[in-house]
């Protein structure tokens, strides 16, 4: 099977694309020239180079193929209309190009962030999503175009909670400061949030690309139940050998650095890691979801728990000398 993948050089995306390869299909991979290529070395693939704002780039990727996997997309901007002129708007010009193309499968990556944190701890998904910030809100527009191109071409959506695993920039800064020996938690680090590991993200994506239906399926995707932060703080301390310090942080001081990041993001006209939706995700009790639909229907499941993939994590950080 000829597949495109978007967003291949990126944390998941590569994971996808190697899943892809490892299992014979053949990849062409749209990517803008200034993309690194330090996580498809080895991997045979055809460039097609151009990004989500170029329809003419994305008719000439889309030719040819039968199957596309869209995971490209800006994770950080500055505002909301970034976020929607790449996630909504350039994913919808990307389901355009591919029906008019003929393509046969569309999978859109999308995130829990669209579907939005769980008021009461439930792991379903609700019937009406509640993004509670810009990235969500654009990703949900994203689903909307994908849901609204389906007919000739089949379609799915897949959105995993926080994946983590090699290659991971993301949570970088959590392994740092726990390899330290403390980490600062938000309040007494007892909300709880679903996780899966990159290697299982990556087949449950390509899973979805490669079924022939059913048409229009919303994924989540988990490796089983919800974890605390400090579920997280253990499970790298039994794959480090000692167990960091953890300091519970009064969330009114998250909101001050939010705040306080908020403005620095503005003066220095680019966005940083902390801003106050940020800390407004961090405030949420609920960041969990299921995968009973995507096993259901496509038979996936999680290989790996949380310990056992935080060891298989740290093991790479170590080998590439990350940590």
């Amino acid at each position: 099977m000829h597949v495109l993948v978007t967003g291949a050089s990126g944390f998941v995306g590569s994971h996808v694309a190697e899943r892809l390869a490892a299992d014979g299909h053949t990849l062409r991979l749209l990517l803008r020239r200034s993309s690194k290529l330090d996580f498809l070395a080895g991997l045979a693939f055809e460039r097609a180079d151009g990004d989500l704002r170029d329809r003419d780039a994305l008719a000439r990727a889309t030719a040819g193929v039968d199957t596309v996997v869209h995971l490209g997309g800006l994770t950080a901007a500055l505002t909301e209309a970034e976020y929607q002129a790449v996630n909504a708007v350039g994913t919808a010009a990307l389901v355009w190009a591919a029906r008019s193309a003929g393509v046969r499968r569309f999978v859109y990556v999308s995130s829990l962030a669209a579907q939005g944190p769980s008021p009461d701890g439930d792991r379903g998904q609700p019937a009406v999503p509640r993004p509670i910030s810009s990235y969500g809100r654009s990703k949900l527009g994203g689903e909307y175009a994908v849901l609204a191109g389906q007919g000739d071409m089949s379609v799915a959506v897949v959105r995993p909670p926080i994946v983590y695993g090699p290659r991971d920039h993301a949570l970088m800064p959590f392994y740092r400061l726990a390899k330290l020996g403390v980490l600062p938690l938000y309040g007494s680090g007892r909300h709880e949030l679903s996780t899966v590991h990159a290697r299982d993200a990556a087949a449950a994506i390509a899973q979805a690309a490669l079924a022939e239906g059913p048409n229009g399926s919303i994924y989540t995707i988990a490796d089983g139940a919800p974890h605390t932060w400090r579920d997280l703080v253990e499970a790298f301390g039994l794959a480090l050998g000692r167990r960091p310090r953890l300091l519970s942080t009064p969330p009114f001081l998250y909101s001050v650095a939010g705040f306080g990041a908020g403005l620095a993001a503005k003066l220095a006209r680019r966005p940083l890691p902390l801003s106050p939706e940020e800390v407004e995700s961090m405030r949420q009790p609920y960041w969990v979801c299921d995968y009973e639909r995507i096993e259901a229907e496509l038979g996936w499941q999680p290989t790996l728990d949380l310990v056992a993939g935080m060891a298989q994590t740290l093991a790479w950080y170590r080998e590439h000398k990350w940590l």
